[in-house]
């Protein structure tokens, strides 16, 4: 029932076709093969880099089996029409981001770029082992993680780069990720994709991010007994409408009672009672404005907990932008193997 998010703290499209320029502060990432036949390569890559400090923080919290995620949300696409693979690589050497822009003139050259690491030197490209089509440069990578993509799928990246963040968790340098195209495709004369995805300098809400998931979920019903009808009331319990974004999680409890209690004679409210979700429930959120599903219901990583008291499930609140508001949604599955989905506009803020 854990989702935590980590924003870059640098990133950088390189071009072969303008090797030597910096677009460190650009709002947009490139990863695209826009060869032709006349003038030679035009290949795009992206790096993006997350803070040492960020990845040590994620190495504490992550406990049991865990995923890791590097997501992208494009901006704009074009000449998609076949089936094509992205490659996300673990970077192999120090880098720095710069402050140029594509638009800059004359170009800035205070940073990374197609033949440097770093400020461009008037010399061979200091990448080591550069992996190139025609103009030497490019970058340099060890452990290579990739995402297929078909004619119909939605297009925005979200790579399963476990294998890397394993890597960084065990002690090798962390110099982040490499986003490219398949060598054959980038090597293709005549071969043209283009996609661009926001960059950490968008002023959108669609920064790239690392996405840690796992699974630290509880289900002990003490006395409590299951809701097991669709007319049944479930809610948010303890939503304070507006959270600081400066909290590290918070943990939200959800009430669960029958619509129409069985009668009793008792001595307290027939409507006080009450009892627990299913073990296959699950939370979601969503952003009120845009109606996008930040964190979408996961059979793995979005249980809900239960204890005594009733169900609850964390969130963690840095990985949310602030001044944005969410909703929250419940899903659970019925022993009949009914599922309902629960929207009772549960909203809450994140304030800075």
């Amino acid at each position: 029932m854990a989702i935590y998010k980590i924003f870059p703290t640098a990133d950088a499209s390189i071009y072969s076709y303008f090797p030597t320029k910096n677009t460190g502060l650009d709002e947009i990432l490139e990863v695209s093969v826009l060869n032709d036949n006349k003038s030679g390569d035009n290949i795009r890559r992206s790096l993006i880099l997350f803070s040492d400090n960020d990845i040590t923080k994620l190495k504490n919290l992550k406990s049991g089996s865990w995923d890791a995620y590097l997501k992208l949300y494009v901006s704009n696409a074009e000449n998609l029409s076949l089936p094509y693979k992205l490659e996300v690589n673990q970077v192999s050497d120090y880098w720095t981001m710069g402050t140029g822009k594509f638009t800059d003139e004359p170009e800035k050259k205070n940073g990374v770029s197609w033949y440097n690491t770093s400020s461009y030197v008037a010399t061979a490209s200091n990448w080591t082992n550069p992996s190139f089509y025609i103009t030497s440069g490019g970058g340099s990578w060890t452990t290579v993680c990739s995402q297929s993509f078909d004619y119909k799928d939605e297009k925005d990246v979200c790579a399963n780069v476990t294998p890397i963040v394993n890597n960084w968790f065990n002690g090798s340098s962390n110099y982040g990720f490499i986003l490219k195209h398949s060598s054959s495709l980038e090597n293709a004369s005549g071969s043209y994709i283009k996609l661009n995805f926001f960059s950490v300098d968008t002023p959108t809400i669609y920064p790239p991010c690392l996405e840690v998931r796992w699974d630290d979920s509880a289900y002990n019903t003490g006395s409590l007994t299951k809701i097991n009808d669709n007319r049944s009331v479930i809610h948010v319990s303890n939503n304070p409408s507006n959270i600081k974004s400066k909290t590290d999680k918070f943990q939200f409890r959800v009430s669960a009672r029958d619509l129409f209690p069985t009668r009793t004679f008792t001595t307290s409210s027939w409507y006080m009672t009450n009892k627990c979700l299913p073990s296959s429930s699950y939370w979601s959120l969503k952003d009120v404005k845009t109606e996008d599903t930040i964190i979408d219901f996961d059979d793995n990583y979005t249980k809900i907990s239960c204890d005594s008291n009733g169900n609850y499930f964390n969130v963690y609140i840095s990985g949310l932008e602030p001044e944005r508001y969410y909703k929250i949604l419940i899903k659970t599955i019925l022993d009949s193997g009914e599922t309902v989905v629960v929207d009772n506009d549960d909203i809450f803020k994140i304030t800075r």
